[in-house]
């Protein structure tokens, strides 16, 4: 029980200082949300990527797995709109799209150190491309997929994979300051996250309830019925299934307050599935 709360406490305060700092003072976060999608964000992939002992075979794995999870549940979630003729498709994001980074990112490092942390890059990159690519797609009329092509985090993960393939060592002088630089991610990801949650009213309890409840079990029997196929076993097997149980991203809720696709419904979503997630996770890591 120690490690639990050692692992998962932490991540929890952070996000409540950032909720209460939301609370009480109005600031513009969107430069912090630049900051870590520009900056610190590629610096920590880079970093962790090329500290660890990524394979080509767990690369391909926790990828595949990803892809699997959010092709399951989009799938799913097409089926449970057609059935109820609803046109509500900005559920799609929040339902198929996990908080992989921002709260992914920090459990995946405390619970499984660094070798789980460049696994979590992986399944969060399959997540990002889904959701700046196809996402959009789905919610806004022009269906521009040149967008995930704007996100940095994207070629990090690239240039990351490809330095740890290659063997090939980043100069100390270089390191260091990627290091330093990614350090500040975490944190300040949480501290947003924590912020945005003050932004959000529930509208639709039971519906939003059902959609978060959805998107933490569904995404976890998902991976857990791939790893049990596959035989996939060990740390990659440890952060498909947390990963994929993740609540709803922040960033979908952003998507669709920008395409104006459902906004607060999604933002319901977003705001349960993290207050579920707090008895999520330490279930999920217990199961590890």
């Amino acid at each position: 029980m120690n490690p639990l709360i050692e692992t998962v406490v932490p991540v929890f305060l952070i996000i409540l200082l950032g909720f209460v700092i939301g609370k009480f003072r109005k600031i513009d976060v969107q430069p912090f949300v630049d900051l870590i999608v520009y900056f610190t964000g590629p610096a920590l992939i880079i970093s962790s990527i090329t500290k660890s002992s990524l394979a080509v075979r767990d690369f391909l794995t926790v990828g595949l797995g990803a892809a699997g999870v959010v092709l399951a549940l989009g799938l799913f979630v097409f089926i449970i709109l057609k059935v109820f003729r609803s046109a509500k498709a900005g559920l799609y994001l929040p339902l198929t799209v996990g908080n992989t980074g921002y709260l992914g990112y920090p459990i995946a490092l405390l619970a499984f150190g660094t070798e789980g942390l460049s696994r979590a890059v992986v399944f969060d990159m399959v997540n990002s491309i889904f959701l700046y690519s196809i996402g959009i797609w789905l919610i806004h009329e022009k269906k521009d997929f040149r967008e995930m092509f704007k996100v940095p985090l994207l070629y990090a993960v690239v240039f990351g994979i490809g330095l740890n393939l290659m063997k090939l060592p980043i100069p100390t002088i270089a390191a260091k300051p990627l290091e330093m630089a990614g350090s500040i991610t975490i944190p300040l990801a949480l501290l947003v996250l924590g912020y945005k949650l003050t932004e959000v009213k529930i509208t639709s309890f039971w519906l939003s309830f059902g959609a978060s409840l959805f998107r933490i079990a569904g995404g976890f029997l998902a991976a857990f019925l791939l790893v049990s196929i596959f035989s996939i076993s060990g740390i990659s097997k440890n952060i498909l299934l947390l990963q994929a149980a993740m609540p709803s991203a922040v960033m979908t809720m952003i998507l669709c307050q920008k395409y104006k696709k459902d906004a607060e419904l999604v933002a319901s979503v977003v705001f349960l599935g993290t207050v579920m997630s707090v008895v999520s996770i330490p279930l999920i890591l217990a199961f590890s």
